[in-house]
């Protein structure tokens, strides 16, 4: 079998720079039972280390042009990611608490959120409340079918940041976690540095 290959950031040779279009052709054979070959770990990393070491060489312009593109490529990644799992997810609007874990051994404080989508396994939401990665919440909210009271516990698993008019705004994306996590999360947190 032959397979063309581009070695844009794997080639080394003299000369050659690592965004070369050209392609190469080898001759690689695959047995049946036989897995093909890949990529050690270590090309990977040295493949990074040569994409940033080109990007630190561009002038701003270009840095920005590649910046939109980047940005447009996760863009797309995401919505077809959510697409996949949209059938899972209903688009609410409700009003909520939270309570950060990690300021509750200084002080008590409910932050308003809105939760913008709800889901068996976690919840999206926005809030002006400054959250991490990471952080364990208690969020509180009425479910819009009965409005009985709920309560559950989420992990900051995607936070993102957008400046709004005055202030920031934070879009959470948090996973549920059982109690068990809660209480090592508790635990951590009094742990000495």
């Amino acid at each position: 079998m032959i397979d063309t290959y581009f070695p844009s950031i794997y080639d080394d040779r003299q000369g050659s720079s690592f965004l070369d279009s050209a392609p190469i052709t080898f001759h690689v054979l695959f047995f049946p039972g036989v897995p093909p070959p890949s990529f050690p770990r270590v090309m990977i990393t040295d493949m990074r280390k040569k994409i940033l070491s080109f990007l630190e060489t561009l002038p701003v312009k270009e840095l920005k042009q590649f910046r939109r593109v980047l940005d447009q490529i996760i863009q797309n990644k995401l919505n077809t990611e959510l697409r996949r799992r949209s059938g899972q997810r209903a688009k609410v609007r409700i009003s909520a608490t939270a309570n950060i874990e990690r300021e509750s051994e200084f002080f008590h404080k409910e932050h308003r959120i809105t939760i913008r989508d709800l889901s068996t396994s976690g919840l999206l939401f926005t809030t002006e409340a400054p959250i991490i990665n990471n952080d364990i919440l208690a969020v509180t909210f009425r479910s819009p079918s009965n409005g009985e009271q709920r309560s559950i516990n989420c992990q900051a698993v995607r936070v993102k940041e957008n400046h709004q008019h005055s202030h920031w705004e934070y879009e959470v994306g948090a996973k549920s976690v059982d109690r068990q996590v809660v209480r090592a999360y508790r635990e951590m947190l009094k742990k000495p540095w």
